[in-house]
């Protein structure tokens, strides 16, 4: 999973878009499904994320909001709403949280950014 999410931060700091970064973030949405002891260590790390006044800044052991945005739109946890409580709470006049609670949405707006869900049509 840490490699999954080092190659995503990678790929962001490099200056490229979510179509660039796509695979690896597939990738740890799916490692996520398949290894569910995963699960505890990667909330951890969103967590770390979410508390930080800067969510875009992934610093050490956090998780690019993109990837946390996906995560919560395609695993739907309902671990990701206590810990968006938490940002909200630690941080009221921001308003990314807005974002992530979208990102539970069946028709997430984000959605187009991704070509998976443009060309296999699939499911989030």
């Amino acid at each position: 999973m840490d490699i999954y999410i080092e190659n995503t931060v990678r790929i962001f700091r490099g200056g490229f878009g979510c179509d660039r970064a796509e695979n690896a973030m597939f990738a740890t949405v799916e490692l996520l499904r398949e290894e569910k002891n995963l699960r505890p260590e990667f909330l951890r790390r969103v967590g770390i994320t979410l508390t930080k006044a800067d969510v875009w800044d992934t610093g050490s052991n956090g998780v690019p909001l993109e990837l946390v945005e996906l995560a919560i739109h395609e695993l739907r946890w309902p671990e990701f709403r206590q810990l968006i409580e938490v940002r909200r709470s630690l941080f009221p006049l921001d308003s990314s949280h807005l974002s992530l609670f979208a990102a539970f949405d069946r028709d997430w707006i984000d959605r187009d950014y991704y070509q998976r869900y443009r060309t296999r049509g699939e499911e989030g």
